[in-house]
């Protein structure tokens, strides 16, 4: 009777680690599945900030978490780099700006799909000053 009861103490064990191994990997898979689902292509157009005329402009999202981007303010601002990642299952870009007047400014942005727009902050570098800003989609 006893072999029994350490047996099926084993068996129970055994069960128990296999849901919980299931388990975790269900959720690892769920959370993989949602950062590939975001479709990074949803950041390729003309983002317009909503307190200037100022202008974002991103023509591809490549796979080496690079983007091809241009800013304007009205007139073209080199863009020294600008990146994409995936955080939690949303989108972040980062686009640092090199230029006269602009030695390393740089936004750091979230795409808010509820929203349809880009939001986070701008640094000023000149200023060292960093402000909340959105960009809307203008195309």
């Amino acid at each position: 009777m006893q072999k029994i009861k350490h047996t099926f103490k084993f068996i129970l064990l055994i069960i128990f680690i296999c849901i919980t191994i299931t388990s975790c990997q269900q959720s690892s898979k769920e959370k993989s599945l949602k950062t590939k689902n975001t479709d990074n292509s949803i950041l390729i157009g003309n983002w317009l900030r909503t307190d200037s005329d100022y202008r974002l402009q991103i023509s591809k999202v490549n796979e080496d978490n690079t983007l091809d981007a241009k800013y304007f303010n009205p007139y073209p601002i080199n863009v020294g780099k600008a990146s994409w990642q995936h955080i939690s299952g949303n989108i972040k870009i980062i686009v640092e700006l090199r230029d006269v007047n602009y030695p390393g400014s740089t936004y750091t942005l979230n795409y808010l799909p509820d929203r349809d727009i880009l939001a986070g902050d701008y640094y000023q570098a000149v200023e060292g000053l960093t402000f909340y800003v959105e960009f809307a989609r203008s195309n």
